[in-house]
């Protein structure tokens, strides 16, 4: 009885070990990460971001440009075939005027969308800069993405979003997300890639690629502006539009 009694603790502390290590690894990955872009010091730094580029939709070229004030607001502006839209997302509101899709005036954004949208308005555009932004984490396995090895992370944030996060096993920065979103009302799993990462002035790492499964495609960003002034009006949809 007594030796069955010391093993019954012996795995139990085992699979308590295995837990520690597993979390202490996911940690660990995500600290590398941090410093492999640019360390939370300098990601802290950023106030603004807009970043200009273009996507291709079934053989035509779409005009983005991404705006976002850090906790102020995020606008998307949409240029398709010379016809122009864009979406706008502010802490309380927001609004979408998309007249490529027929979309003939602006609409509010209903309340799911506007929740799940309002992380845009972190200038950090999703990135994980900062491990206090981390409620849980844990590690959960290797896999691969585009032929890269990749350390796969389940991560619970402290605003209560939930991801699985594949860090590419050479360099750390994260090449893909999967999380749940609200599209056409419904609850989807979908997936974000990353890719041709380039590091700024600013001493941030930032990728100029990525899937937007939102928009559908690709988006290349040929520049991005860290830090320059911004009018908050363009914020607030266009009166011309509402009509």
């Amino acid at each position: 009885m007594k030796a069955m009694k010391l093993w019954i603790l012996a795995a139990v502390m085992m699979v308590a070990g295995t837990a520690t290590v597993k979390a202490q690894t996911a940690t660990d990955i995500i600290r590398k990460h941090i410093d492999a872009i640019g360390g939370t010091d300098n990601w802290n730094k950023v106030t603004s971001t807009k970043r200009i580029g273009s996507m291709s939709v079934q053989g035509m070229d779409i005009g983005v440009t991404q705006t976002t004030v850090n906790n102020k607001g995020a606008r998307t502006d949409i240029s398709v075939s010379g016809i122009n839209g864009y979406m706008i997302v502010t802490p309380k509101e927001g609004w979408m005027y998309l007249p490529f899709q027929g979309m003939d005036k602006v609409t509010p954004m209903p309340a799911a969308t506007l929740k799940m949208q309002q992380d845009r308005m972190n200038v950090k555009g999703g990135m994980l800069t900062d491990i206090s932004e981390v409620a849980k984490a844990e590690y959960i396995g290797k896999d691969t993405v585009n032929n890269m090895s990749c350390l796969k992370v389940k991560i619970t944030k402290k605003d209560g979003i939930e991801e699985t996060v594949f860090f590419d096993a050479a360099t750390y920065y994260i090449v893909r997300e999967e999380r749940k979103m609200i599209i056409k009302d419904e609850e989807e799993e979908v997936g974000f890639s990353f890719s041709n990462f380039q590091k700024q002035p600013e001493g941030i790492v930032v990728p100029m690629t990525m899937t937007s499964p939102m928009m559908g495609g690709d988006i290349t960003f040929k520049s991005i502006e860290i830090n320059k002034t911004v009018d908050d009006k363009i914020f607030q949809p266009n009166p011309a539009d509402k009509k």
